[in-house]
């Protein structure tokens, strides 16, 4: 307590015993009849506080205690901490000191960081007042992020801008009115992997294709692992794309996916040389999008439950792949995003929380008290769900951050504005640099590649079926695969340099050209194996 108060209860409690003893030994009577009124107000009283106390236990427990207990040990003892909510979204936190207490400019930040971290109140309005015998701050909550964001303006510019390890996530809070709102970034830097998790129809797969988006046209190459089937239906034949729905192909992917990860870490190691620093490239950056863990773990594991021999490891090796890349994907250029309802242990495929634990960017929408600890943990404070379509909360080291996402009209009700925004988003997507998918010795399967590796349109739905075309069978083998020249001379199949192979296509007797991808002109596997077989002295 402050000097001035203890004193006074000091000396008071003792002029009030002093007073007692004269008052009975002088007019007991009265005195007694004193004491009775004084005891009943004293009642009455001890009454009223303790309902105050009852109905403002929680408010106390879950906001003003934190403050005051982090202020405390910020060295920054409070004189009062009165908080101001509405609903549970805190409005403002008004704190005040003794008039002797000095707050130097550090402090001041140390007071701003210990409210925030407490209450999740995101890039407060400070009103300080420090002058005279007043030591107090006012923190009121910032204005929030905009009910609607496109992609024209400030989205498009800022993505155009980002650095080739950032993710824009959309539009911040903004200090003042005379400000704009922020972007909303996160860096591969802070964490190489991203959760993002919230009930269903809360705007995952929405804020995943605008992150999708960027990844693309950077030149990624992007795993979508959907065992829902319907999650990113604009991603169908994208070149730059492996899409995986079915549990045997799942399982495929994955499985390739931890081997892929081993190549490139001893390709690294082997590629320093003894230098200290990698050189030479790892090959495109991958980035492995596992759509509704809820869903689709239960299933790979019966899978490999039903495939498994004896010689076989107990563990799948697509579950030892997901928990591989969490660990040791960073360095690579191999990152995982993982979505779910509700990240739970089960949902990754391990019996800690390992995978959970290593992505350190989470993005949450429409978010429950449980989903939110399940992902952030319990030491990370929970803002109030939001209400608002596209509304999410970026959690990384720095603190949580309210964000809007962009809408991309790819879900439209409109069925025009749908197919132009799908048809934009495809576009764009192989606007940049495309990823080629690695389709040699040790590349993806055949099973999973894309419908224009494969040299044929993306699967369609026969008419009246419901489902995709008949599948090539001997009896309709369909076209051949196609490659560029720059491919065949990067796997081998033309044994020489790309120049020799561009003069070698200049001369008769060379494979004809069977499409075109871009400027690019395409030749069939089969065609080339054979030429360079029968015609090895064309090329010398």
């Amino acid at each position: 307590m402050r000097r001035r108060r203890r004193a006074g209860i000091l000396i008071g409690s003792e002029a009030a015993a002093v007073l007692t003893v004269y008052g009975l030994v002088t007019a007991w009577l009265l005195t007694l009849i004193a004491l009775a009124a004084v005891t009943v107000a004293l009642a009455v009283w001890c009454a009223w506080r303790a309902v105050r106390w009852a109905r403002t236990w929680t408010h106390q427990r879950h906001h003003v205690t934190p403050v005051r207990r982090s202020l405390t040990a910020a060295r920054l003892r409070p004189d009062t901490v009165d908080v101001v909510r509405d609903g549970h979204a805190v409005k403002s936190v008004t704190i005040t000191w003794p008039p002797e207490f000095e707050l130097i400019a550090e402090d001041q930040q140390r007071a701003l960081s210990a409210v925030t971290s407490r209450l999740a109140i995101e890039a407060p309005v400070a009103a300080w007042k420090l002058k005279g015998r007043e030591r107090s701050v006012t923190l009121t909550q910032s204005d929030p992020p905009p009910d609607l964001v496109e992609w024209e303006g400030r989205i498009a510019e800022a993505v155009e801008k980002a650095g080739p390890a950032e993710l824009v996530f959309g539009l911040g809070k903004r200090e003042s009115k005379d400000r704009p709102h922020p972007v909303v970034k996160a860096s591969y830097s802070e964490s190489p992997h991203l959760i993002i998790a919230g009930g269903s129809g809360g705007g995952k797969s929405g804020l995943a294709a605008f992150l999708m988006l960027q990844e693309l046209r950077r030149g990624s190459l992007l795993f979508n692992l959907d065992p829902k089937w319907t999650s990113h239906l604009w991603l169908q034949g994208l070149e730059n794309v492996i899409n995986a729905h079915e549990t045997k192909h799942l399982h495929m992917a994955l499985e390739w996916l931890g081997r892929e990860l081993d190549r490139r870490n001893k390709s690294a190691y082997y590629s320093a040389g003894g230098t200290g620093r990698v050189r030479g490239s790892r090959g495109p950056r991958i980035v492995v999008v596992c759509e509704e863990l809820n869903y689709g773990m239960p299933e790979l594991k019966e899978h490999w439950r039903e495939i498994r021999t004896k010689e076989d490891p107990k563990r799948s090796p697509a579950l030892a792949g997901l928990a591989a890349l969490s660990c040791a994907g960073r360095a690579v250029d191999m990152h995982e995003w993982l979505m779910a309802q509700m990240l739970t242990v089960e949902s990754t495929g391990v019996k800690d929380s390992t995978v959970r634990g290593n992505a350190g960017i989470k993005a949450m929408v429409r978010w429950e008290l449980p989903g939110w600890v399940a992902a952030c943990g319990k030491h990370v404070p929970m803002p109030p769900p939001p209400t608002t379509p596209g509304r999410l909360s970026v959690v990384t080291a720095g603190g949580v951050r309210e964000t809007q996402g962009p809408w991309l009209h790819l879900d439209d009700e409109d069925e025009e504005v749908a197919e132009k925004a799908v048809r934009w988003a495809r576009e764009y997507a192989v606007s940049g640099t495309v990823a080629q998918i690695p389709t040699g010795r040790d590349g993806i399967p055949r099973e999973l590649w894309p419908a224009s590796v494969l040299g044929r349109d993306p699967l369609g739905i026969s008419a009246g079926q419901g489902g995709p075309e008949t599948p090539r069978t001997r009896t309709n083998p369909g076209p051949p695969p196609l490659v560029t020249l720059r491919r065949a001379c990067a796997e081998g199949m033309l044994p020489c340099s790309l120049d020799a192979a561009r003069k070698a296509a200049q001369r008769p007797g060379f494979p004809e050209v069977r499409g075109w991808d871009g400027p690019a002109a395409l030749y069939a596997e089969v065609d080339l194996r054979v030429f360079q077989e029968s015609k090895v002295r064309v090329l010398r």
